[in-house]
């Protein structure tokens, strides 16, 4: 501490008598907490303006306080620094003597062991420095390394399995286990064979594959689809779906492929800019709903008109097969197809091919959606063939709305009119045969159908969504034509609740009543027997 002291003042004075400032050189700071009358003022103001002494970044000096090697050292600098610019000839040196530099030379002796202990301390800190250098580039070389080794893992999973929206394999489907209720007691009869009055006539369907039991309540797998897809390149994915849908009664469990198909699109391979192509077996673009999962649809089951069944205007129609061109112009999406109009049918027994033309308009927001339907085609005949073949016309037009003013509350409704020369639903007056049989063509016969459907979701953007929604469905089988008659009508009203219990599983509880039951011209109007619907279903 004394070497410390002594050189400090020894430094002071060294410094201070080293030069004098030149005229031209700036004053240095001016230290708030140094008063003018402290014995050591025009030493530290002397020091300041030699640019030899700083003040710390608050702009005070700091007397009191104790110095730093460090500190010190930097004063030493800036002391040397100042020599050798005269040495240099950069600094005035007239004001020297010989007697200042010998005390400068006492400073230095007196702190050559802390100066060594500082330039010790700087190159130690220096090694270490890089010593950490190094073990920091030895950790980027590693980290390197083992990223090209996760890229190459990574490519060779892209390549056999692509990437994202884009892999090449991928699995979904979805599972609907049901109870069904018929509500009234009456089973029996040729009247309440059907639903909505009863139960569905052996494996047959009335409005979808109900499957209700032969007591008028029962357990079954209404749906049970297991769906394959996969981007091949950026331009080629497929679709590849079978469909387990429930157990009949006679205890068959039918598979079927529902879908199977390969897609094209040209260009970057983005369908939202560029024509798609798909050919194969895909859902039938008519309509809204139609082409809509049976996964997403709100009721249990479609409108009558709309359904996949054996009544209504698309029997075993959901899917068909054939080739389809989509694409969009600006908020419009277009698409045709051409198509067998056999649906799952192996084989076009009608010897003409359907087309099916489809606009579809949707607002940026999503809150309104347009669409507009046409079906141009034949019914087939599956009884009759050669020369005994009878052509049936199926000329049908559609139109649709899809209306979420709020995210809550959602309105769709749906039309469908126009010619259908195969009546599917009597044959003669025995209501329980629904094969489609020569004896069902009904010339010019005209049809007519819609559905309404709205609800309200609370917490939409929840996880246990609940959904309460209401519908109600018109068909007229026979609204003109040869044996055109209002007995052929339907109307159902349909209400219910869906809850989700969690991202996957959907708990639906649904309601379908008959208001009109169509029968046989003359024939007693049957009872109107409704139908509860409890399901959990399962999305993968």
């Amino acid at each position: 501490m004394k070497h410390w002291n002594t050189a400090v003042a020894l430094g002071a004075l060294a410094i201070g008598a080293v030069v004098a400032a030149p005229a031209a050189q700036a004053q240095g700071a001016t230290f708030p907490d140094v008063p003018q009358n402290h014995w050591a003022y025009a030493a530290v103001q002397n020091l300041a303006d030699k640019g030899l002494v700083k003040g710390y970044p608050n702009g005070q000096f700091l007397g009191n306080r104790a110095l730093t090697r460090y500190e010190f050292a930097s004063v030493v600098d800036r002391l040397l620094q100042t020599i050798a610019d005269m040495k240099a000839g950069d600094a005035p040196t007239t004001t020297v003597t010989q007697d200042d530099l010998n005390k400068i030379q006492v400073l230095v002796d007196s702190f050559k062991t802390e100066l060594t202990a500082i330039q010790a301390d700087v190159t130690k800190a220096q090694e270490d420095i890089t010593a950490l250098r190094g073990n920091v580039e030895d950790l980027r070389q590693d980290v390197l390394d083992t990223k090209e080794l996760a890229n190459k893992a990574q490519d060779t999973a892209n390549n056999s399995y692509g990437v994202g929206s884009k892999r090449k394999f991928q699995i979904s489907g979805y599972i609907q286990a049901r109870y069904f209720a018929a509500d009234g007691a009456s089973q029996s009869g040729a009247n309440n064979l059907l639903f909505p009055r009863g139960k569905a006539p052996g494996s047959s369907a009335y409005n979808g594959d109900y499957l209700s039991g032969s007591n008028g309540a029962s357990f079954a797998v209404r749906r049970s689809r297991l769906k394959f897809t996969g981007q091949l390149t950026p331009n080629t994915k497929y679709a590849i779906q079978f469909d387990a849908s429930g157990v009949s009664n006679t205890g068959s469990s039918p598979v079927s492929v529902r879908e199977g198909n390969f897609t094209y699109t040209f260009g970057d391979g983005n369908p939202a800019t560029n024509l798609s192509v798909t050919a194969g077996m895909f859902a039938n673009p008519f309509g809204y709903i139609l082409p809509l999962s049976s996964s997403s649809t709100i009721q249990a089951e479609r409108p009558l008109a709309f359904n996949e069944g054996g009544q209504g205007l698309f029997a075993s129609q959901d899917y068909d097969r054939g080739v389809q061109v989509s694409g969009n112009a600006g908020p419009i999406k277009y698409t045709a197809a051409l198509i067998n109009g056999t649906g799952l049918t192996s084989n076009d027994t009608d010897r003409q091919l359907d087309q099916v033309y489809r606009l579809a308009y949707q607002t940026g927001d999503k809150k309104l959606g347009v669409g507009a339907s046409y079906y141009n085609g034949h019914v087939p005949d599956f009884t009759n063939t050669g020369t005994a073949y009878t052509s049936r016309k199926k000329e049908l037009t559609g139109a649709d709305v899809q209306f979420a003013p709020t995210a809550n509350i959602f309105l769709n409704g749906e039309y469908v009119e126009g010619k259908f020369e195969q009546r599917t639903f009597f044959n003669g007056a025995n209501q329980s045969s629904l094969a489609l049989t020569s004896s069902a063509f009904a010339p010019g016969n005209k049809v007519q159908g819609y559905y309404v459907l709205g609800g309200y979701n609370f917490s939409p953007a929840g996880l246990h969504t609940l959904t309460l929604a209401a519908s109600y469905d018109e068909f007229n089988r026979a609204k003109s034509g040869t044996g055109s008659d209002s007995s052929y009508t339907d109307k159902n009203l349909g209400f219910g609740a869906l809850y989700n219990l969690d991202k996957a599983t959907r708990l639906r509880l649904w309601y379908t009543h008959p208001e009109k039951v169509a029968h046989a011209p003359g024939a007693v109007d049957p009872d109107k027997v409704g139908l509860f619907v409890g399901e959990l279903q399962v999305k993968f």
